[in-house]
C-alpha cells in the first residue's frame, strides 16, 4: 500500500454495445481496473446517454444566503454534495454556489450542458454567457443569443483538429460588490452535482472603482477567456476587479493547432505547469531542495490516457519545474523513463467500484479507461493504483494532482480543475533548453495551489492551504 497522501464520451452507447462491455469485463480479473471503451482516442469526451433531466428530478434551487459580503476572500476548496449525503462544511451544491437571489451576471464554460438545468438555478433576469462544447463536423464556431437576449452562447474556434474538446469548467459570478471565481471538474448538468464527486475551487474578489493594477492571475484569466472567444465586453467586466489576494496559479490548455494569433496566454498545458513549478522551486528552502527533487506525484482523473513510461518521466520533470540535465546534477541519477516514472502514481477506480457504485450505470459511464490503452504493452500499468473514494459507493469525477516532498511528504502543491491525466489534456513537451509544447487537443482550465501542507492528526490525514483545509475526493492511501 502506498501512503500519499471517462471523463466526459459523447454518446458512449453509440460506441460501445452492452455485449462489448461484457466481453471486456470477462478479460479483466475481478477487482482489476475499471475499463470503459469509446472511440475517444485519449480526448476525454464522455457523456452519459440518458438525458440528465430524466435522471434525477430537479427541484427549484434555494440559494444559500450569507451575511458576509465576501464569503470566500482567501479561496477555498469544496466537494460537490451528493444527493443522499449529510450536510458538511466541506461540500457545496450548485444552488449554494451561485446564490440565485444575489447574482447579477454569469459566465460559465462546460463540456456537458443541460441548459434547462442551468437556467433553473438563476432568476429570469440574470444575464448568462455560456461557452460550450460542440461538434465541429456539423456545427460552426460563433456567438449568438437566445432566450430573448438573456443567454449568450459561445462556440470557440478549434483550429482544425479532428476531434477537439472544449473541456474547461469555469464560472464567473458577478454580484453587487464582488466577483466569484470558480474552477472545477463539474459539468453543468445534475449528474456531476448530485451523484458524482467533483471538486471546486472558489475565491471571491472585491470590486473597486477604477481600473486595477494588472496581476498575473488577472491577465491569465483574461487570456484564457479570450482563448475561448468570450466577447470583449464580457471580459471587460473584470477591469474593476481586485485580484491582489490571488495565490492560486492558473493553468490552461488550448488545441495546439489553434492559430498563434488566437492564443492569448504565454504558455499552455504541461509547459505552463513547468513554469509554475519552476517558480515554486525557486522559493523552496535550500535545505528542502533535495527532497523537492525526490517528490512523489499522485495523479487522478476520470478519464485515462495513453500513459507510457516516457510520458510519465517527462511529466514528472515538468512537475518539478526542472530539466533532464538539472535533475541529473541534483540527484546524480539517470533520467531513464522507467526510473523517474517510479515517482508517479496514477490513481483510478476498479471494475468492482464501477459496478457497485450506489447510483448505477449513469455515473459509471463517466469514468473512462479505453481497453486498448490498458492492454497495450507500452502502457505503464505498474504505476496504476486503486483509490478509495472519500464517500463510500460514489465514483470520483474530480481531476486532482498532488505533489509531495519534504520530511514524510509534509510539503507540496495541489492541482485541481478540468485536466484529466491524459496527453490530450496536458500535452507533450520537448524538454530541451527551450521547452516546446508538441501537441494539445483540448481546451482545459485549472489552478495550482502552492505551499500546501500534508499532516496527520490522531491517524487522520489533513491537507491545508492558505489557512483552510482542502477536502479531497479520495482517501490519502492508494493501493497498487
Amino acid at each position: 500500500m502506498t501512503n500519499m497522501s471517462g471523463a466526459d464520451n459523447y454518446r458512449s452507447d453509440d460506441d460501445v454495445s452492452k455485449k462489448q462491455l461484457e466481453e471486456f469485463d470477462k478479460l479483466i480479473d475481478d477487482g482489476a481496473i475499471l475499463i470503459s471503451d469509446s472511440d475517444s482516442s485519449d480526448l476525454d469526451n464522455t457523456e452519459p446517454t440518458t438525458s440528465p433531466s430524466r435522471l434525477i428530478p430537479t427541484s427549484t434551487p434555494v440559494a444559500a444566503e450569507s451575511a458576509d459580503p465576501l464569503p470566500y476572500p482567501n479561496g477555498v476548496v469544496r466537494l460537490t454534495k451528493t444527493v443522499d449525503s449529510k450536510e458538511s462544511p466541506d461540500t457545496i451544491t450548485m444552488a449554494e454556489l451561485v446564490q440565485r437571489q444575489k447574482v447579477q451576471k454569469v459566465l460559465v464554460t462546460t463540456f456537458v450542458l443541460d441548459m434547462q438545468w442551468l437556467l433553473a438555478h438563476f432568476s429570469g433576469n440574470t444575464k448568462i454567457v455560456v461557452v460550450a462544447h460542440y461538434n465541429p463536423t456539423v456545427e460552426s464556431p460563433g456567438v449568438w443569443q437566445t432566450d430573448g437576449g438573456r443567454v449568450t452562447v459561445v462556440r470557440p474556434a478549434f483550429g482544425g483538429l479532428q476531434r477537439p474538446i472544449m473541456h474547461s469548467k469555469i464560472m464567473l459570478l458577478f454580484y453587487a460588490d464582488y466577483v466569484r471565481f470558480v474552477a472545477s471538474s463539474a459539468n453543468l448538468f445534475d449528474v456531476d452535482w448530485t451523484v458524482l464527486q467533483n471538486i471546486v475551487f472558489i475565491q471571491d474578489f472585491p470590486l473597486h472603482g477604477g481600473r486595477q493594477r494588472v496581476s498575473r492571475f488577472g491577465s491569465d484569466l483574461r487570456g484564457a477567456l479570450r482563448d475561448l472567444c468570450v466577447p470583449e465586453q464580457v471580459i471587460g467586466q473584470l477591469d474593476d476587479t481586485d485580484f491582489s489576494k490571488a495565490k492560486a496559479h492558473i493553468v490552461t490548455s488550448v488545441p495546439s493547432k489553434l492559430d498563434e494569433g488566437r492564443k492569448h496566454c504565454a504558455k499552455y498545458g504541461v509547459v505552463r505547469l513547468h513554469e509554475v513549478c519552476q517558480k515554486m522551486k525557486g522559493s523552496v528552502d535550500p535545505l528542502d531542495l533535495g527532497s523537492w527533487f525526490n517528490a512523489t506525484l499522485y495523479c487522478y482523473g476520470s478519464s485515462m490516457g495513453k500513459l507510457t513510461f516516457s510520458y510519465l518521466r517527462d511529466f514528472y520533470l515538468c512537475a518539478l519545474g526542472t530539466s533532464h540535465s538539472e535533475y541529473r546534477r541534483q540527484k546524480s541519477l539517470d533520467t531513464a523513463p522507467a526510473v523517474l516514472a517510479q515517482n508517479v502514481n496514477v490513481g483510478f477506480h476498479t471494475q468492482d467500484q464501477g459496478n457497485q457504485n450506489r447510483f448505477g450505470h449513469i455515473p459509471r459511464e463517466c469514468i473512462k479507461f479505453h481497453s486498448t490503452y490498458y492492454f497495450d504493452e507500452q502502457y505503464a500499468s505498474s504505476r496504476l493504483y486503486k483509490i478509495e473514494p472519500a464517500v463510500d459507493g460514489v465514483l470520483v469525477h474530480a481531476k486532482v494532482m498532488l505533489a509531495r516532498y519534504g520530511e514524510k511528504g509534509s510539503k507540496g502543491w495541489v492541482y485541481l480543475g478540468s485536466h484529466n491525466f491524459t496527453p490530450g489534456a496536458w500535452g507533450y513537451a520537448n524538454l530541451g533548453q527551450r521547452m516546446k509544447l508538441r501537441y494539445l487537443n483540448n481546451f482545459e482550465f485549472g489552478v495550482v495551489l502552492p505551499d500546501v501542507s500534508f499532516e496527520s492528526w490522531f491517524g487522520r490525514d489533513s491537507v491545508r492551504w492558505n489557512g483552510s483545509g482542502i477536502p479531497l475526493p479520495f482517501k490519502l492511501k492508494w493501493e497498487p
